[in-house]
């Protein structure tokens, strides 16, 4: 008995190809959503320090470039069809692999507390200091991998002499939040750290005391049991809340917030909490 199936006789339409294509993109492009998420750009970061931005790249080559070529091209019996198809292939993979290799690059690899703040650090930024390291005759050191929505969190010590390590960087050495030879846990020197913490009256004069305060209530938490430290992004600076019980950062509040009025005596527990440290 012979089996027949019909619908391998059935022509695609435009409209079939197109939605084909783009069913196919929005696959690839979901689970680099995912790995960004998890991997690249955890948490906040996804927004402050490059997620967003290489995810409109990717975006405009996979869900935009591709399936529009297909819907503007594709015609049911066109003469070299799959030739055109093919050419549409290569070059969406093609640029989605600049896109995917692009982003990559700029992923955050580390968060690194130098110069009394936290920095992020991206996979670009790391290679170009290693690179710098190599030249002044110094070993670069790998970073520790990052894991399920967790980077990690290292530590450049202060210098004993300040002068000498100005000098370095002025003969060719990167930063300090990019100084891999000299990283450190920041689980293991917390005491280093604290002293850069921020008090209830420099966030006020910063403008973000009640963004923070905000923050801190949406997560149920008590401005005695944090610790608040500047941070740098790629595209944004704030406040990071730091829980010295776990050894993480809890959130990052940008200071793009109006300043408030900081002449301005609050009352009550306010008071309390404007005038006291947050260390």
């Amino acid at each position: 008995m012979t089996r027949s199936f019909p619908w391998l006789s059935i022509r695609p339409t435009r409209g079939v190809a197109f939605a084909i294509h783009l069913t196919l993109s929005l696959l690839i492009f979901s689970a680099l959503v995912i790995i960004m998420l998890l991997y690249w750009f955890p948490g906040e970061l996804f927004f402050l320090d490059g997620g967003w931005q290489g995810l409109k790249l990717v975006a405009m080559i996979d869900l935009v470039l591709g399936p529009a070529l297909t819907l503007i091209l594709f015609k049911p019996g066109k003469p070299k069809l799959m030739l055109d198809m093919s050419l549409i292939a290569v070059l969406q993979i093609g640029a989605l692999a600049y896109g995917f290799y692009t982003t990559h690059q700029q992923r955050t690899v580390a968060i690194v507390f130098a110069e009394r703040g936290f920095n992020t650090l991206s996979a670009s930024d790391k290679l170009a200091a290693d690179r710098q390291l190599q030249a002044m005759d110094a070993q670069p050191a790998p970073l520790p991998p990052v894991s399920l929505l967790q980077l990690p969190l290292l530590l450049t010590p202060e210098p004993d002499d300040y002068g000498q390590f100005l000098a370095e960087i002025l003969n060719g050495y990167p930063g300090p939040q990019e100084r891999s030879d000299l990283f450190v846990p920041v689980a293991q020197h917390h005491d280093a750290m604290q002293k850069g913490a921020l008090d209830w009256q420099t966030l006020a004069e910063r403008g973000v005391a009640e963004a923070v305060r905000t923050a801190l209530d949406k997560q149920e938490l008590q401005a005695e049991h944090v610790e608040l430290y500047p941070f740098k992004a790629r595209y944004a600076n704030g406040i990071a809340i730091f829980d010295p019980s776990t050894m993480k950062i809890l959130d990052f509040v940008p200071d793009d917030a109006p300043p408030i009025a900081a002449a301005v005596p609050p009352s009550g527990e306010d008071k309390d909490r404007q005038s006291s440290p947050v260390s």
